[in-house]
């Protein structure tokens, strides 16, 4: 496979050389525009970014965000609605619409043309989101935002096929910010430093540090239960996610066994599965996440299924700056 990693090395850093000289052109916007993204394939919480910075501002500003729509089963720009479902905008646009049904969610393939139509169709939008934009150099958003997880970080891994990088590591450059995800509670000072002098940031590149958070409430449809009346015999997990171990040990944290059937990011419940699991969960209830459950409730009718929130918290004793009054500073510049 290092043969192959290094053909695409190259040619991901041949690409990125001409967008970085102009040759080819990157357009910016004049309305704010917040790019997330990742070097990685998936699993940096990105979305968890997303969903942080709607809450923060959807009560103050008028929010549009842009996706891919990635594995839905449609094409082209479509703009969410009541009657939008996972599988035609997405699994991540669709938790956002659902989750906040006051802003824009809209999926586009081609950034440009969805931020042509954005600009034409809604021109209240105050900023927009891009989600998963690092290597759609396409469009360049006015505040890049990279992610990249405290565990797994991107600067110890490799490019693909032998790793997960989608480019080099030289690229993180380009971002204004670098979120470092999925920080353990307790993380010192000195493992903080540690890893800042690994990562090794560019100077005015603003670094911070997170962690998740889990609601003690878990929702359905209809209602909301505290997570403590779980157990062995009454709920299974399911998930799609990159990766789920953060959540299972969180559950596990809180004394309760349970069957896990761990399906890969994004999954497409087909048949096989959703038979799979109605079988194993006759007479209990289904826990998963907020992004799987749009995919999943539509398929499985017939069972109790809810899902658990999972928030994003930025230690102040470990982070030098604040991350909402940087964000803020940058929406509501001149």
């Amino acid at each position: 496979m290092y043969p192959l990693s290094i053909i695409y090395g190259l040619y991901t850093s041949f690409r990125n050389f001409l967008f970085d000289l102009g040759i080819i052109d990157s357009i910016v916007y004049k309305i704010p525009t917040i790019g997330i993204g990742n070097l990685s394939t998936g699993g940096t919480g990105k979305s968890i970014i997303v969903d942080y910075i709607i809450e923060k501002h959807k009560n103050k500003k008028k929010i549009t965000t842009l996706s891919r729509g990635y594995n839905r089963n449609t094409k082209g720009f479509i703009q969410a609605s009541k009657k939008s479902t996972a599988y035609e905008i997405g699994d991540e646009p669709f938790q956002f619409y659902s989750k906040h049904p006051e802003i824009n969610v809209v999926v586009c393939e081609d950034r440009r043309k969805g931020m042509n139509i954005i600009l034409q169709n809604l021109p209240k939008t105050d900023f927009c989101i891009w989600d998963d934009v690092f290597q759609h150099r396409f469009v360049k958003p006015g505040l890049m935002i990279l992610t990249t997880t405290f565990q797994f970080p991107f600067y110890k891994d490799e490019i693909l096929p032998i790793g997960n990088l989608r480019e080099d590591k030289k690229s993180a450059k380009r971002a204004d910010f670098i979120v470092v995800t999925k920080c353990p509670d307790n993380l010192s000072r000195k493992d903080k430093d540690s890893f800042m002098e690994s990562l090794n940031p560019i100077e005015n590149q603003k670094v911070f540090f997170s962690s998740l958070t889990y609601l003690q409430k878990i929702k359905s449809e209809s209602e909301e239960i505290d997570i403590e009346i779980l157990n062995e015999e009454n709920f299974i997990l399911v998930t799609g996610i990159a990766d789920s171990s953060y959540l299972v040990n969180f559950l596990k944290f809180k004394g309760l066994k349970f069957k896990h059937l761990k399906y890969s990011d994004h999954y497409n419940f087909n048949k096989s599965s959703v038979d799979k699991i109605t079988e194993i969960s006759a007479n209990k209830k289904i826990l998963t996440t907020e992004k799987d459950f749009g995919r999943l409730k539509p398929k499985i009718n017939n069972r109790d299924i809810y899902y658990i929130e999972v928030g994003l918290k930025f230690p102040n004793d470990i982070n030098e700056n604040n991350f909402d009054r940087c964000l803020e500073e940058y929406i509501n510049k001149d």
